[in-house]
């Protein structure tokens, strides 16, 4: 195909007989041709999720949206459209520690992340030679000034950069609800354990008092309710009785660290489909 577009699209609507012969056959009349699709019928809530991978040509995008927008009132349906070349512009936000950090930057150097990143903010100082290693410009906005003040140079470094989403890697403040609202389902964060277990500080140090077997995190979306945002993913590693606190510190960085590498993944992917505040993964 000549000037061609590869596309994902992400359909939600309540379930009923029929619906993926009307969205393939809206597809291919389209003038585009599936790639790849995936769909899930959550029985449960009666909600049927679907991605599709197409691929057309440019002058097909306009029938695809027109298409879909007819198809909304028949079947209650929510759907989204999106160029799969189009890096997301994502900002980086850290405290102190770097692991998470290094692990997003060194896998987008390496291509393992189809984003852009915009640039680090911290409220400390401690990582801006690692911004400036990877050419990011680096913003220290202090966790001492006040939330609405905070809000403001947040949103003013963003708007200035174009960004379109945030990763909390390892980012060690409470956002205000005012701020997690404006950028409700645009906030990726890791949280080192299973929701809700371990809040707080030195939440390995709990771990190991309380003699666990394995160590977890969760990669979720920030919301106004600290750490129980919709998850987006989890992983687990089996520890020994026998180690240290360090240990399991040493373990609990690497999962954090391929977790919310994945999570990062399946969100650029458009994978993460929401459905009350519940995500499924397709």
């Amino acid at each position: 195909m000549k000037n061609t577009k590869k596309l994902v699209l992400q359909i939600i609507c309540p379930d009923k007989s029929g619906l993926i012969a009307a969205f393939t056959q809206g597809i291919a009349q389209s003038g585009a041709n599936i790639l790849d699709l995936t769909q899930h019928t959550a029985r449960d809530v009666n909600m049927f999720f679907m991605r599709a991978f197409v691929e057309c040509e440019s002058d097909a995008v306009a029938l695809i949206e027109t298409h879909f927008s007819n198809m909304e009132k028949e079947f209650s349906l929510q759907w989204k459209l999106y160029d799969a070349k189009h890096k997301t512009k994502l900002a980086l936000f850290v405290s102190t520690t770097s692991h998470c950090l290094y692990e997003l930057l060194l896998s987008h150097k390496d291509g393992a992340l189809p984003c852009e990143f915009t640039c680090v903010i911290s409220n400390h100082t401690v990582l801006e030679p690692v911004a400036r290693a990877f050419d990011l410009p680096f913003f220290l906005v202090p966790s001492d000034i006040p939330k609405p003040e905070q809000n403001k140079k947040f949103n003013e470094i963003l708007r200035a950069s174009q960004t379109e989403g945030i990763v909390l890697a390892r980012y060690m403040q409470v956002l205000s609800e005012d701020f997690t609202n404006e950028w409700k389902y645009r906030i990726v964060n890791i949280h080192h354990g299973f929701l809700p277990a371990f809040k707080g500080a030195k939440p390995y140090h709990q771990a190991w008092a309380k003699g666990v077997k394995i160590i977890g995190a969760t990669a979720h979306f920030a919301t106004a309710d600290l750490d129980q945002g919709p998850i987006i993913w989890q992983s687990v590693q089996q520890v020994s009785d026998t180690g240290s606190i360090k240990n399991f510190i040493q373990i609990g960085k690497a999962v954090e660290k391929r977790t919310l590498l994945h999570a990062l993944k399946l969100y650029l992917e458009h994978r993460v489909f929401l459905h009350d505040d519940r995500t499924f993964i397709l």
